[in-house]
């Protein structure tokens, strides 16, 4: 007796889920929906316009929190990115002699270039003036330094919330036997804008390491050409 067993196919439900990354914060995406309700009520008449298209764009990644661009970029302005500026350089001073000189900040105007004034207010907090974008644009803030090791590291922070929050250290590394000095300077700040700033700041980064690179030299040149620097 031969024995039939029926095989029953089960038709099943499969779908392909579209993930959007979320890459937008939030205040971002509030400024995306209004700016884009503006172009797009601007330019209802005209629907195949770029206003409205743009304002199309902006509307959709406020809604969604997925900016395509900032995809193709590799950005999430949902977290906090640190930029971070490094350089180093060997410069012929014992390294006791950098960090006093340093630490009185009082000499630093001199020595860099783009550097218009420091007023020291207290024992750890300053007042700054910077020509980074030029005299029309002076850029102001106000640091503490933050560690204090003397004879090897200098690290301070920016304290009233300047349009680049920032924190820096510069160390003092004695090159052996040699009376030379591998001078080490950091930069960390933080871009305004969320995703937008960050993109912008890589853009603009190779300017500010070539400016960073040409102000420790222009400090080299004068450290190495004076006869005495002590505090």
């Amino acid at each position: 007796m031969e024995t039939h067993h029926q095989l029953k196919l089960h038709s099943g439900k499969f779908s392909i889920e579209k993930q959007h990354l979320v890459n937008i914060g939030l205040t971002e995406r509030f400024v995306s929906v209004l700016a884009g309700g503006v172009l797009i009520g601007s330019a209802l008449s005209r629907p195949f316009k770029s206003r409205f298209l743009y304002g199309a764009y902006l509307a959709y990644r406020g809604v969604t929190g997925h900016c395509l661009v900032y995809e193709q970029l590799g950005i999430d302005s949902k977290r906090p990115h640190a930029v971070n500026i490094r350089g180093e350089f060997i410069i012929d001073r014992e390294a006791s002699d950098l960090y006093n000189y340093w630490r009185n900040l009082n000499n630093l105007p001199g020595s860099l270039k783009h550097l218009l004034d420091v007023q020291q207010l207290d024992e750890t907090t300053s007042a700054w003036k910077s020509k980074v974008l030029g005299h029309v644009f002076p850029v102001r803030w106000a640091a503490e330094i933050v560690k204090d090791e003397p004879g090897r590291l200098i690290g301070w922070r920016a304290t009233n919330d300047p349009v680049w929050k920032h924190v820096g250290r510069v160390e003092f590394e004695p090159v052996a036997e040699t009376g030379q000095t591998k001078l080490k300077i950091v930069l960390s700040y933080h871009p305004p804008a969320g995703g937008l700033g960050l993109g912008v700041a890589r853009l603009i980064n190779p300017y500010f390491e070539g400016l960073l690179s040409k102000e420790i030299i222009n400090f080299k040149h004068h450290i190495e050409s004076q006869q005495n620097i002590g505090a």
